[in-house]
């Protein structure tokens, strides 16, 4: 991204000035290396953003913003409804409920150092399936799907995919009461079934910026 066309407030904040049709500015938290790294259509639909009816203040970018779906992923913003706010699907998200999680292994940064650090990430890339097209080892039949559809978080950890601790670190415990699998299409639940304990379209773009942001620490 071209930092000329953006004002800095500080060291680790930037402002896309108002113009077109943007009811508010937008914002981007980043250091300067990560705004450089991110595509022009980051900025191009945070300011999509900030015309939306409704929105408050400004829209926002973290520091991991990259080329959404009409909403920049890393993006938030909010909506007053008395002032004919909006529910965008784009920042809601598609993939709601994608089930991200911090693992804590234990690791020292001290034991990170160096190539260390470039070889786990090519690790975790390689043993992780993720992206479009990718499969799992978990693939459920019929009646399992249903189960784990009613179930949520509760039925995996059953299963042994987690622990009775780890509930009470998911909003609603993971699960939500009155849930109706034959709700789901049967299509839908297809891919589900191929793409059980895999991550979402991770690209190596993002596997670059997580480098990126790891060389900034």
């Amino acid at each position: 991204m071209d930092t000329a066309e953006l004002k800095r407030r500080s060291e680790y904040e930037w402002e896309i000035p108002r113009s077109g049709g943007m009811r508010v500015p937008g914002v981007i938290f980043a250091a300067h290396e990560l705004v450089l790294a991110m595509d022009e259509k980051v900025r191009e639909q945070l300011q999509n953003v900030a015309s939306l009816p409704g929105i408050v203040e400004a829209a926002y970018a973290m520091p991991d913003a990259h080329w959404g779906y009409g909403f920049p992923i890393g993006g938030v913003a909010a909506f007053d409804a008395d002032e004919g706010g909006v529910v965008s699907a784009g920042g809601v998200g598609f993939d709601i409920s994608c089930g991200v999680r911090t693992l804590h292994t234990g690791l020292k940064i001290e034991q990170l150092q160096g190539s260390v650090r470039r070889q786990l990430a090519d690790q975790l890339y390689a043993r992780i399936p993720a992206g479009v097209g990718r499969t799992g080892a978990l693939h459920l039949s019929a009646k399992a799907m249903d189960a784990m559809l009613r179930g949520g978080a509760a039925w995996a950890v059953g299963e042994g995919y987690g622990t009775a601790a780890d509930l009470g670190r998911i909003e609603s415990a993971g699960r939500i009461d009155g849930a109706d699998p034959d709700a789901v299409s049967e299509q839908a639940k297809k891919r589900q079934r191929d793409e059980m304990g895999t991550l979402g379209s991770v690209s190596l773009i993002e596997k670059n910026r997580v480098r990126n942001c790891q060389s900034l620490r």
